[in-house]
């Protein structure tokens, strides 16, 4: 029993000698002086970083096996200043950098082109500017690069058939500009592409989407793209997040946009599409419902609108153009065309002929052989059968029961009380 206890001890002296792992002294002068370069939170970074055994400090990863740093993570740490690149330069071992969500200034520092192990790199959420150098392609090794909510500026270099390795792949808020680089194609392990919200224009096509197998996430919103929904699209089976709003793309809603089986969000609000909903996205709608998934679909210039497991048309200005189409509790609308329904609807503007609007109120209806409910609306032209109360009907052949509606015309049927009749019309009950 003795000789156990003896052996416990003499394993308790000897683990942390085995555990810890040595500093190499290139890389432990490097971050010393990466941290004595740092302004803000540095001071309290220099204070932690004590001694030499750099790789149990905090941020710090090494390797097991010959003690270089392959990791440094300092995110949300209140560094200031510069980002020190001569001095990060020196590990270079480094194959993870993340210094998100500081307040760095200043340019991308080409000393971290060099470090070309790099598999993840984020600056993220600091106030970086200027342009992002060509000499990006020389990370061949990246999987993740997140260079967001910055203050980047000009083209995004067309250097990305060299970093085919990139699985993420974020510089969203920055002031990008130009068109999208055609080398995005080549991004074959791609699952995460987020550019909105730069200014970034040209057809949305110079990017190839058919050579993305992975491709889970695509924002591309609150940009200048143009053109007509690319149909390299179709071939991403994997697709669950598709936001390409506030740009101005035009044509019409593909089938093949509501045959994704994983899609959970799609917007395309604040486009200038038009046409009809195709049937295959209603299915999706419907199947996203059952699901019972967090889902959303967002369009203004179309017709469904889906957001947290609810179903309701997006209350904002809709364009509606077309035949057969429906619009549920939707304001504000310009519909044209002929066989249309509108359901619990404000605001809208309706012309054409055979259409039909339930329970709305203050809408203009021009055309022929409307049915009309609700109250409020102005209705001009013949054949509409209009019912409700305080509507304002002009033209012929109108059927019109309720109260308070003002006839004018002829050849009109009117029933129910207090309305002011004028023309030849019929009156049938207590006008």
């Amino acid at each position: 029993m003795a000789r156990c206890w003896l052996l416990l001890l003499f394993w308790a002296f000897l683990w942390p000698a085995a555990s810890a792992v040595p500093c190499h002294p290139d890389d432990l002068r490097a971050l010393r002086g990466f941290a004595g370069d740092l302004s803000g939170g540095g001071v309290l970074l220099r204070t932690a970083w004590s001694g030499a055994s750099c790789c149990s400090w905090e941020g710090v990863g090494c390797d097991s096996a010959s003690g270089r740093v392959t990791v440094l993570r300092l995110p949300r740490r209140g560094l200031t200043g510069l980002i020190p690149g001569a001095s990060l330069a020196g590990l270079v071992w480094l194959e993870e950098l993340f210094l998100g969500s500081n307040s760095f200034v200043g340019v991308f520092p080409d000393a971290l082109f060099g470090l070309t192990r790099l598999r993840k790199l984020s600056l993220a959420s600091n106030e970086l500017t200027g342009q992002v150098s060509s000499r990006l392609g020389e990370l061949t090794r990246l999987t993740l690069l997140d260079l967001s909510a910055n203050r980047f500026f000009g083209r995004l270099p067309d250097v990305f058939g060299d970093l085919t390795s990139l699985e993420h792949l974020a510089a969203h808020s920055n002031g990008f500009s130009g068109f999208l680089p055609p080398s995005l194609s080549s991004l074959s392990s791609l699952r995460e592409l987020n550019l909105r919200n730069n200014t970034l224009s040209g057809p949305i096509a110079r990017v190839s989407f058919s050579g993305m197998p992975l491709l889970a996430s695509v924002d591309f919103s609150t940009n200048y793209l143009t053109g007509w929904l690319p149909t390299s699209l179709a071939g991403c089976g994997e697709l669950k997040s598709l936001n390409l709003a506030n740009n101005t793309l035009v044509g019409t809603i593909p089938s093949w946009i509501g045959e994704f089986d994983h899609l959970w969000y799609l917007n395309l609000s604040n486009n200038s599409f038009v046409g009809e909903v195709p049937k295959s996205l209603l299915r999706l709608k419907e199947g996203l419902a059952t699901a019972g998934r967090s889902s959303g679909m967002v369009f203004t210039n179309m017709l469904l609108y889906v957001n947290d497991k609810r179903r309701a048309l997006n209350e904002q200005p809709n364009t509606i153009t077309g035949s057969n189409n429906t619009v549920r509790s939707g304001r504000n609308n310009s519909m044209s065309g002929n066989d249309n329904t509108v359901i619990s609807g404000d605001n809208n503007a309706v012309s054409g002929s055979f259409n039909t609007l339930v329970c709305g109120d203050n809408n203009v209806l021009t055309g022929d052989h409307h049915v009309v409910s609700g109250s409020n609306h102005i209705v001009t032209n013949s054949y509409n059968k209009v019912s409700g109360c305080t509507n304002n009907v002009s033209g012929s052949h109108h059927t019109v029961s309720g109260s308070n509606n003002a006839v004018s015309g002829s050849n009109n049927t009117v029933s129910g009380s207090n309305h002011v009749v004028s023309g030849s019309n019929k009156i049938v009950t207590d006008g």
